[in-house]
Order: C-alpha cells, then sequence, then structure tokens
C-alpha cells in the first residue's frame, strides 16, 4: 500500500513539474500590459462594524430599541424649522419698497372734484348755469355728491343735488344708490335713486338712473357725453340728456313720459388738464305734456342757448 501512494505521489509531482516547464515557455507570448485582475477583497467596501450590544439582545429589547428610534424620529424637535427660512410675524416691521410710490393701497381714501360747467348763459334767457360732481373714497366704494341745474332771469330752473354711494361691479362701472332733492320756483321733491355709470366702449361716459318719490312718482333720467380731442389741447365735447316722468307734476311743468332733452355742444382749450375755458351752444326742448304745460305759462317748449365757462379739475 505504501508502494502504491509513493508511486502516485511520484508521477504527481512529475506532471507539475511538465507543467510548470510548459507554463514558462508560453510566458514571454503573453502580453506585458494587460492588466491583472484585481483582487476581489480589495474592491468589497468595508462592512459595518456589528453593534456588539445587539448581538446579545433579546428579541424583545430589540423590539423595543427600534420602536424608540422610531420615536425619536418622529418627535417635534427632530423636525423643527429652519428658523433662516422663516417669513417674518405679522408684528414684526416689513422692509419698505426700494422705489418710493411703488407700494399700493386698495384702501386709500381719496378725493375727486369737477367743475364740470360753470357759465354764463346768452339767449332767450340770461343767466347762468352750474354742473359740478365730486367723490370721496377707495377704488370699489365711494360717495358721489353731484348738483346741476340754472339760474335764468332771476328763476331757478330744473336745479338739483344728488348724494350717491357708488359701489363696483365691474372694471369702470358702478352701481349708484342714494337720494336726490329737486329745488326751483315751483315746489321742491325728494326721490330715493339707484342707477348705474360708468364708461362703455369707444368711451361714452354714461349715467343712466331711476326714480322713486312721493306720492307714486317715478323718473328716469340718461346722460351720456364723449370728449373728441381735436388736439392734444383741444378738446369737443358732445352731451345729451333726457328725462322721463311716470306722472304729470303741474305744479313744476311737467308731463308724463318723455318730458324734456338738452343736446349741449362744447369746445374747450385746456391750458392744463385742471383748468379749461370753453365756448358752447344748447338746445333745451320740452316734449308732449311738458311742452304744453310751458305754453301755458308763456314758457318757450324750445330754448336756444350760448354759453360760455370754466372748467376746474381737483
Amino acid at each position: 500500500m505504501k508502494k502504491i501512494t509513493a508511486s502516485v505521489l511520484v508521477g504527481a509531482s512529475a506532471m507539475l513539474t511538465s507543467s510548470a516547464a510548459a507554463l514558462a515557455q508560453l510566458s514571454p507570448m503573453l502580453p506585458m500590459d494587460r492588466p491583472m485582475p484585481a483582487d476581489p477583497s480589495a474592491q468589497a467596501p468595508a462592512a459595518p462594524a456589528a453593534d456588539v450590544h445587539s448581538m446579545h439582545m433579546t428579541p424583545e429589547e430589540m423590539t423595543h430599541t427600534q420602536s424608540q428610534k422610531t420615536m425619536d424620529a418622529l418627535s417635534p424637535e427632530s423636525h423643527s424649522p429652519d428658523l433662516g427660512l422663516e417669513r417674518p410675524a405679522e408684528s414684526q416691521t416689513v422692509a419698505p419698497p426700494m422705489m418710493p410710490g411703488m407700494d399700493m393701497d386698495d384702501a386709500q381714501v381719496q378725493h375727486r372734484i369737477w367743475l364740470e360747467n360753470i357759465e354764463g348763459v346768452f339767449g332767450t334767457h340770461n343767466g347762468g348755469a352750474w354742473d359740478m360732481q365730486g367723490w370721496v373714497g377707495g377704488d370699489f366704494e365711494k360717495l358721489w355728491i353731484k348738483s346741476e341745474g340754472a339760474t335764468l332771469n332771476g328763476k331757478t330752473q330744473d336745479a338739483k343735488v344728488e348724494a350717491l354711494w357708488a359701489h363696483a361691479i365691474l372694471p369702470f362701472w358702478d352701481t349708484q344708490l342714494g337720494v336726490r332733492h329737486d329745488f326751483s320756483a315751483g315746489p321742491s321733491r325728494e326721490w330715493a335713486a339707484l342707477g348705474v355709470q360708468g364708461i362703455s366702449p369707444y368711451w361714452l361716459d354714461i349715467e343712466l338712473t331711476g326714480y322713486v318719490g312721493e306720492e307714486g312718482r317715478t323718473a328716469g333720467r340718461l346722460k351720456t357725453e364723449y370728449d373728441l380731442y381735436l388736439t392734444q389741447h383741444l378738446i369737443l365735447k358732445p352731451e345729451v340728456e333726457l328725462n322721463a316722468y311716470g306722472k304729470p307734476d303741474r305744479a313744476r311743468e311737467i308731463g308724463a313720459g318723455l318730458s324734456d332733452g338738452q343736446f349741449e355742444l362744447r369746445l374747450r382749450y385746456e391750458f392744463t388738464r385742471r383748468c379749461a375755458p370753453y365756448v358752447g351752444y344748447v338746445y333745451d326742448a320740452k316734449f308732449a305734456g311738458s311742452a304744453s304745460l310751458a305754453r301755458l305759462s308763456r314758457d318757450p317748449a324750445v330754448d336756444h342757448r350760448v354759453v360760455a365757462g370754466l372748467e376746474l379739475f381737483f
């Protein structure tokens, strides 16, 4: 048995010797710049160090440890915000804008006053007339005060004053709710007013108002005007006004239906936007029952007037 084992070892040794000789003969034929395979053990990342304490934990202790880590991750302290990224509190002072005038405040109270027509009247009856309005308020809510009328041959005619609360409903359009007081040579009248005012396409300035008065009286008024710029300073303004009443008022020479209308044309020259002298023409006509009542009082149903005055804006 020992002889057989020895012979096997001798044979294996001879085979290894011959194989080594063959490799030695083939080694010059291998490329020298071929990269050698890297050691797998050198590229493998180092395994994290084992937690020696956890290796000796019971299953109950390991479960308790994992639950404690989860509670720590969900605690408010672990998710506290970065104070450097927080917005300033409302009570803190906010820095003003870099450029003055760039800040906006829609609730800021403002006011405007137009002395639209302060004029002398020359025609069948001479005298003076006025048409003025103004407002105070913000972008969405305003209080309007309007007044117009005439004094011809020492007698007040078609004079009225209105106080209206305006609320914006669309760009360039307001609803208006308030009261109107008429005063002239006849008895005064009071009305509740509801209407709209705004600028239509093509820049027509429109006022449409309905009125309800004492003893079942009703009335309606339409007024529209337009500024036609002939030059930067010379402006021609046509204006149309119509008035209608639901029932006659003989004490004030007013008939039922379409009562009266005016067509006015004024040419003004604006030295500035706030001051402009003008000259103009006014056609004043009474219709239907109003014309009949005017003739009974020996007043003309149609009147032509030349006017000259000043338009002011504040």
